[in-house]
């Protein structure tokens, strides 16, 4: 029940598509089931009538043809958009939710498990909504439609044939579970492969540094002989349920052809109604065999739906709706902090409380893992402290702080955290509507001065992880894109870790002549950088 919920919710925007293509199959039914009796009539009565009756059940015949496959074209037609629409907006959807999950709270996701789930999972799911379900109902009405023309011809062939339906659904029931858990392994399987692979192209330079290529290829072998042996058990599992149903259909339609058959000897049938047998016979154990195809399907999408319910199954931290941006400068509160991560075995911040005045300039320093970052995370309202409180004040106002809230901050992190693209996509992230001037500003502040000098400039293309550029280079454009955001407080994690001593120098004589009126808070360990600024916070380690 729970999956026709799932499926029923993740139909916005195709349902009318779905109704249509459900009445152009039931168009498509009526047509093959009026050929059917058109057929017979010809044998029986047109060929033994005038030649005006033979053209015009001709004519009847091709009109059908035409009709079915203009049906079928567009039947075709409309399943292609729905299936591309379905899968777009479910991936649109759990991205999104991504987006806003709380990062540190809940479990970690491997980037590369998400992004086969993003694929795989919601390919097969857009298949079985968009395709599948209405097939499903087409092919429901084609049987039933099938079985009352051939009851009208013969009662008992009609019930013979129908019999063992309840017999192929009680094996397709039998067997359905055990194929499901088969997929989800072959899910689990991809996913693992989808991650080794990611990660040894993330670490390309180390892995040859450490030379571990020949050993992660093996170890790549071996998962993937693991995901082929758990796709052929689970082919040839499929396989002999399709051969026991493929025996009783062939059983059945030789059924009906010895009956009919015998029924033609004995004169209780014409040749029409004998060729209509065989057509129908066919009408009704192509639905039966289409619709125990299906469950596959449906049992592969209710294990993607299972894969796709523990993202959406994540904490969000809730929609933005009324961004609180405080004007002038703005000060920090932090009163009796106390936090540690869920699975951490230590605190990492205890009974923490400072005053990040308005207008200050604040070097944090301490060891790693003393709760630096972490401080920042609170501030950002990444994370929230099971102790304690953070405030974010003027001179008119305070207010706690929370996702509404996380606009007064310029953020800027460790290391390189440039993405694919263009410098200007990457700019564009912190702040989609900035100006070309405002970017140049920001650029100049940075140090990347030598953006410009590039033939492509802004429009330069960027490598994963800044490939293509020096670690200096792609921190001075990371630092150029924080700063594009509106906040009055600037939050600064170790951003000159790649550069020089004479970039560094330049670097903060820039920006604090630049943002002389915001509030400034680095993370730092480098002691020159702390003589910068008016207040040194030490943070000590706390032991477990």
């Amino acid at each position: 029940m729970k999956y026709l919920r799932w499926l029923w919710n993740n139909t916005r925007g195709i349902r009318s598509n779905l109704l249509l293509r459900i009445l152009v199959g039931i168009g498509q039914v009526s047509l093959a089931l009026l050929m059917v009796w058109l057929c017979r009539y010809f044998i029986d009565v047109a060929i033994k009538s005038d030649s005006r009756l033979i053209i015009q059940t001709v004519v009847a015949l091709v009109v059908i043809v035409a009709g079915n496959i203009a049906l079928r074209q567009l039947y075709f037609y409309t399943t292609i958009r729905a299936t591309a629409y379905q899968a777009t907006q479910v991936r649109l959807r759990i991205f999104g939710h991504l987006l806003r999950r709380r990062i540190y709270d809940d479990e970690p996701l491997h980037s590369g498990d998400v992004t086969s789930r993003l694929e795989t999972d919601v390919s097969t799911i857009s298949g079985a909504v968009a395709e599948t379900l209405p097939q499903l109902i087409v092919t429901s009405v084609k049987l039933i439609g099938a079985f009352l023309l051939l009851y009208s011809m013969d009662q008992q062939l009609a019930w013979m044939l129908l019999l063992s339906t309840p017999l192929l659904i009680v094996m397709g029931k039998l067997f359905a579970r055990r194929l499901r858990n088969m997929t989800h392994e072959v899910r689990q399987q991809d996913s693992r492969i989808q991650m080794l692979v990611q990660e040894g192209m993330e670490h390309n330079a180390m892995l040859r540094a450490m030379e571990s290529g020949g050993w992660l290829t093996g170890q790549l072998d071996g998962m993937q002989q693991g995901l082929l042996s758990k796709i052929e058990r689970r082919t040839r599992f499929t396989l002999v349920a399709r051969t026991v149903m493929a025996v009783c259909f062939g059983f059945g339609y030789l059924l009906a052809f010895v009956w009919g058959g015998l029924q033609l000897r004995d004169g209780v049938i014409t040749f029409g109604v004998m060729t209509a047998f065989l057509q129908l016979v066919a009408q009704i154990q192509h639905p039966i065999l289409d619709m125990l195809n299906m469950i596959p399907q449906l049992i592969h999408a209710s294990a993607s739906i299972d894969r796709l319910e523990e993202l959406e199954q994540k904490d969000a931290e809730g929609e933005q709706h009324v961004t609180k941006l405080l004007s002038g400068k703005l000060g920090i509160r932090a009163k009796g902090i106390t936090f540690k991560y869920p699975k951490g075995t230590r605190y990492i911040l205890h009974d923490f409380t400072h005053d990040f005045l308005p207008g200050s300039r604040t070097a944090l320093m301490g060891e790693t893992g003393a709760g630096k970052t972490t401080l920042f995370r609170m501030m950002l309202s990444l994370i929230r402290p099971q102790e304690g409180h953070v405030e974010l004040y003027n001179q008119q106002e305070c207010v706690a702080i929370a996702v509404d809230t996380r606009r007064n901050f310029v953020f800027v992190p460790q290391g390189n955290t440039l993405m694919s693209g263009t410098i200007r996509y990457n700019l564009q992230l912190a702040n989609p509507e900035a100006t070309e001037e405002q970017m140049r500003h920001v650029l100049h502040v940075a140090t990347a001065d030598f953006v410009f000098e590039l033939p492509a400039g802004l429009d330069t293309s960027c490598g994963e992880r800044g490939g293509g550029f020096s670690e200096g280079q792609a921190q001075r454009i990371a630092i150029a894109r924080g700063l594009l955001r509106p906040g009055n407080v600037l939050l600064l994690d170790e951003i000159s870790s790649s550069l020089d001593e004479q970039t560094e120098r330049e670097l903060f004589s820039r920006l604090f002549k630049a943002y002389a009126d915001k509030t400034v808070i680095m993370i730092t360990h480098r002691s020159t950088v702390a003589q910068l600024c008016d207040t040194v916070v030490r943070i000590n380690r706390m032991e477990g």
